[in-house]
């Protein structure tokens, strides 16, 4: 199994992986200390990730509660989920934090993800001696024209449709992993953290305006 992180623009994080789990991811846990993710399965087992997250990657992860989790096996996407996110060794101090949400799913949410990606990094590797499976995990797709799984096909349908019945036309996945059940529009809110340097980002994008 080989699994890439990547990262939209707006520091939306999410995992894919080339094959399906033996059991659903129940929960990931980041290390600020290690830079290591360990995804935590519904059967109880915990699978560590064999390569650190990079440094321009972290500071998204500790700012984010939720993370997209996919499978694409032969170009076509055969499962989706929104994880909660557990953050260890936080530099604030605080202890270990756990983001208010259970896993979901939205298809449309994870489709607008990989749509949006701008950069990513391997963050597991079956063999990481082996150069042929260094590339990208969704090195081989057009991400323009996803394929999915019948079953995914059709909750893409019907997501589409509770949309479009709720607000009188399609609306934009809300990311920072957000969406519940359906296309969700609302986006959850990044972690409480004493931190202030995006809010120092903030303040300085509203001083250019």
């Amino acid at each position: 199994m080989n699994i890439d992180l990547l990262m939209t623009q707006q520091g939306d994080a999410g995992l894919v992986s080339d094959q399906e789990f033996e059991s659903p991811v129940a929960g990931i846990m980041f290390d600020a200390q290690t830079r290591q993710i360990t995804l935590e399965h519904a059967n109880m087992d915990t699978v560590d990730m064999n390569i650190p997250v990079e440094d321009d990657i972290t500071d998204a992860l500790l700012w984010a509660t939720s993370i997209q989790v996919g499978v694409i096996t032969n170009g076509q996407i055969q499962d989706n989920r929104q994880i909660p996110l557990m953050l260890l060794n936080d530099p604030d101090g605080q202890p270990g934090r756990d983001a208010p949400m259970r896993p979901s799913n939205s298809v449309t949410a994870f489709e607008h993800f990989l749509k949006t990606c701008v950069t990513g990094q391997p963050i597991h590797r079956e063999d990481l001696g082996n150069e042929d499976v260094s590339g990208s995990v969704v090195g081989g797709i057009n991400r323009a024209v996803l394929e999915f799984s019948p079953q995914l096909s059709r909750q893409r349908t019907l997501e589409a449709s509770h949309d479009l019945n709720m607000g009188g036309g399609p609306s934009a996945p809300g990311m920072n992993m957000g969406g519940g059940g359906g296309g969700g529009s609302s986006t959850p809110p990044l972690r409480q953290r004493s931190s202030s340097g995006r809010q120092e980002t903030r303040r300085s994008e509203e001083d250019k305006d």
